[in-house]
């Protein structure tokens, strides 16, 4: 049985990337080879559930549940997080949420050069390796996604110095599954616990006369049912 939509070109990139970082260190923003940042300190709470909204809904700047990025309509991402009150935090776990689109965007585009992507993301650093790898995987077996993505229980930790925020969630992946590009089939598979992961990104503030929060580095657990699930 193949295992949840994404578990093998996730691990594979993931592993792809932990070489990456332990042969060139991994940028300058801390800890290299987890991709945290010391002293980042939790500060999210589980939440109410917040889909993806479509563009040009008004909501308030920094608002992770509305989005510039249009994906098909059989796919759909829900953030079960916490508006954060801080507004850099806000911008930071906005800025993750379209990381998430982003990925999602360069494989129903099948381009791992997606520019959607490249907007949300540091170039060279360990987020866009690691999404670059995962849109090279669906390209080479012919598949995107269909189907739903939760994302919840996120934490949030405060800014550092070099305006770098470390934000943490979980995925669920039980209910988004691939589906082949030629003929349409959808591989479906079982609840397991690959479905769950935890992710962590280091998301980076904005430079001069920008105002995005793009991901910089980026570490994947697989199974993580402890954190995830129940």
């Amino acid at each position: 049985m193949r295992p949840t939509r994404s578990a093998v070109p996730l691990a594979a990139a993931a592993a792809a990337v932990a070489l990456l970082v332990s042969g060139c260190g991994g940028g300058d923003d801390g800890d290299g080879k987890s991709g945290k940042i010391d002293g980042a300190e939790d500060a999210g709470k589980k939440s109410p559930s917040a889909e993806s909204s479509s563009p040009g809904e008004k909501d308030a700047a920094g608002d992770f549940r509305t989005s510039d990025i249009e994906l098909p309509d059989d796919v759909k991402l829900v953030f079960d997080w916490k508006q954060p009150s801080d507004p850099d935090k806000a911008a930071a776990l906005d800025g993750a949420a379209d990381y998430m689109r982003a990925m999602l965007h360069g494989s129903v585009k099948q381009n791992p050069k997606d520019p959607v992507l490249a907007k949300h993301v540091v170039p060279l650093q360990t987020a866009q390796e690691f999404a670059t790898a995962v849109i090279k995987s669906d390209v080479e077996s012919g598949v995107t996604a269909t189907g739903k993505e939760r994302y919840y229980r996120e934490h949030v930790g405060d800014v550092t110095g070099g305006k770098l925020i470390e934000v943490a969630f979980c995925v669920d992946q039980s209910e988004i599954f691939d589906r082949k590009i030629k003929s349409g089939k959808v591989l479906r598979t079982e609840e397991n616990d690959s479905s769950y992961m935890r992710y962590t990104l280091v998301m980076q503030g904005p430079g001069k006369g920008d105002s995005l929060w793009r991901a910089r580095t980026f570490e994947f657990e697989g199974k993580a049912v402890k954190q995830c699930k129940g």
